[in-house]
């Protein structure tokens, strides 16, 4: 005898790669005079906060709207060993379309595909290249002006799969892998 059990899995709709771009440039430091010869490093932390999918039947097109979180945690560094410390954070908001996926299509096969969809994010990565443009001199005084700003070229890579919950019900062993043997009993002397 075999026992079934009830099980949600994730049915995969679509999987798919996504590239965001969000670059800044003459973004200004603020009050704060930078000497030449500084540097600025440092941890951008990106966070998707929400992800919720969007399908157009008229454009035939599947779309994920996506918010993250950026945090930026940066520091110039002066030639005379002085930190600066820069922190700031802020939303982003991006819509994706995903390039291979069709509704129409999937429509055709089962319109329940369409049903109840999910994003599911595989990872998030990125690359930051920041660029210090240091504070100018004054002409008149020779003093360094409040003037300095960076350019930021900001690129996160999205996996992004497009998910809708299934139940099944599952047999817990394949019964191929098992028997039922009947059991008989021989009478013994004296019975």
């Amino acid at each position: 005898m075999g026992f079934c059990e009830k099980i949600k899995v994730p049915r995969v709709i679509a999987d798919e790669i996504f590239y965001i771009e969000d670059d800044e440039f003459d973004i200004p430091v603020g009050e704060i005079r930078v000497p030449p010869g500084s540097t600025i490093d440092g941890t951008v932390t990106v966070t998707v906060l929400e992800c919720d999918p969007r399908i157009d039947l008229i454009l035939n097109r599947v779309f994920a709207d996506v918010v993250f979180m950026i945090q930026k945690e940066l520091t110039i560094t002066t030639p005379g060993g002085e930190l600066i410390p820069l922190e700031f954070g802020f939303r982003l908001e991006r819509t994706l379309e995903y390039r291979k996926l069709f509704p129409l299509e999937l429509e055709a096969i089962d319109p329940d595909f369409l049903l109840d969809l999910e994003c599911y994010v595989v990872f998030v990565t990125g690359t930051d290249i920041v660029t210090l443009t240091p504070s100018t001199v004054d002409p008149v005084t020779g003093e360094l002006l409040k003037d300095a700003t960076f350019d930021e070229e900001l690129t996160i890579q999205l996996k992004l799969k497009l998910v809708q919950e299934r139940q099944l019900i599952m047999a817990l062993c394949d019964p191929r892998h098992g028997v039922n043997i009947n059991v008989t009993t021989e009478n013994g002397p004296g019975v």
